[in-house]
């Protein structure tokens, strides 16, 4: 899926605004996405079956941070700590864990502010460049929103909706440095977000409902200005039975997806850890349907890494009895191996390819 650059302001930055009642609620939506085809995938060996197999890896690679992670720059932490933007070069994946963690942020920060326990708030502020961000927080029913519309935070406009409901919500600041906190938030999310990015010219469409989790604990730290920030371990864990995703010419889908993402804020690594797992499908005409991924080792990207240095994929299909093994490392020449099983369950693989990160990200 197209790789678009986010500015960290991009779902952390409303401005204030005023209250209101539900009247004053904009709408926002995006087209509704048409699954893609989600016959399963053929996995054959061979001398000719290389490319047809070394673009299923990647495109199931591509499902994997598409879900999952891939930052570049600093998170908006849980927690409330600075950010700042990546520069020109340092391009940012908005992805879905990304996407849950910026709005528990929000739900963290919103929760518990209405000036009446159980009464609607509704904050209304203007985007860096033009449009809106309004928050809805409903602290009766446990619901919260984000509704972004044309949301331009500098050549990125997020557009849409997302929603949360059975929100519980807990926070725990330590007040000294090195004394010890711990948030968690959890609820049910529905996405329906568009982001369009100038240049590089791109659009990624996002729509689905699933629950989620995101807990952090760690230490106060003195944040050199007088006051403390919280630096610790944020980890995201997303379950549901359909994501959806459009980059303008590809449709994909997520289906019975379950993956937990972890974030370290002390070393700024990020890892999706084993056992996370979902069935991915794609209309692009080299795939044209569905393979199940499951994430066999932690796939880890090193703190500022654009791809990982450590981590193994295996993807399957009812169509076939073998098996796609990626297995990703820190190698600076071909840090990507692609081994191809005749049957899942042999020892040794039937045919093996190595690439470069920018010939496998060719691929998909």
């Amino acid at each position: 899926m197209t790789a678009i650059v986010v500015l960290a302001a991009g779902l952390v930055g409303c401005g204030g605004g005023g209250g209101g009642g539900g009247s004053d609620i904009p709408t926002a939506s995006n087209a509704a996405i048409t699954p893609p085809p989600t016959g399963p995938v053929t996995i054959t060996t061979g001398a000719t079956a290389e490319t047809t197999n070394t673009t299923i890896a990647a495109a199931a690679f591509q499902g994997v941070n598409g879900a999952g992670l891939q930052t570049i720059g600093n998170l908006p932490s849980l927690a409330g700590a600075v950010t700042t933007a990546p520069t020109a070069t340092e391009t940012r994946r908005l992805m879905i864990a990304e996407i849950v963690r910026r709005h528990a942020e929000k739900i963290k920060d919103y929760m518990g502010s209405a000036p009446v326990a159980g009464a609607q708030i509704v904050q209304t502020g203007p985007c860096l460049v033009g449009g809106t961000e309004t928050a809805v927080v409903d602290d009766m029913n446990g619901n919260f929103s984000q509704i972004f519309v044309n949301c331009d935070e500098g050549g990125v406009i997020f557009h849409g909706t997302i929603s949360s409901t059975g929100v519980s919500a807990t926070v725990n600041l330590g007040s000294t440095v090195g004394s010890s906190y711990n948030i968690s938030v959890t609820a049910t999310i529905t996405i329906d977000l568009s982001i369009t990015t100038a240049s590089p010219a791109a659009v990624l469409v996002s729509q689905g409902s699933f629950t989620f989790s995101v807990t952090s604990s760690g230490t106060m730290q003195d944040d050199g200005f007088g006051g403390l920030r919280p630096v610790g371990v944020t980890t995201i864990v997303i379950a549901g039975p359909s994501l959806l995703a459009f980059d303008g010419v590809n449709r994909e889908q997520l289906s019975n997806f379950a993956l937990t993402v972890v974030d370290d804020d002390v070393t700024g690594a990020t890892t999706i850890n084993s056992g996370s797992h979902f069935t991915y499908a794609n209309s692009a005409s080299a795939i044209n349907g569905a393979v199940t991924v499951n994430i066999t080792t932690p796939i880890h990207y090193a703190s500022l890494a654009l791809d990982p240095d450590a981590g193994v994929i295996e993807i399957t299909t009812t169509a076939s009895l073998g098996k796609i093994k990626v297995t990703f490392s820190s190698s600076t020449t071909t840090p990507v191996t692609v081994d191809v099983y005749a049957n899942a369950a042999d020892a040794s693989a039937t045919n093996t390819y190595t690439l470069t990160w920018a010939q496998f990200d060719a691929l998909a």
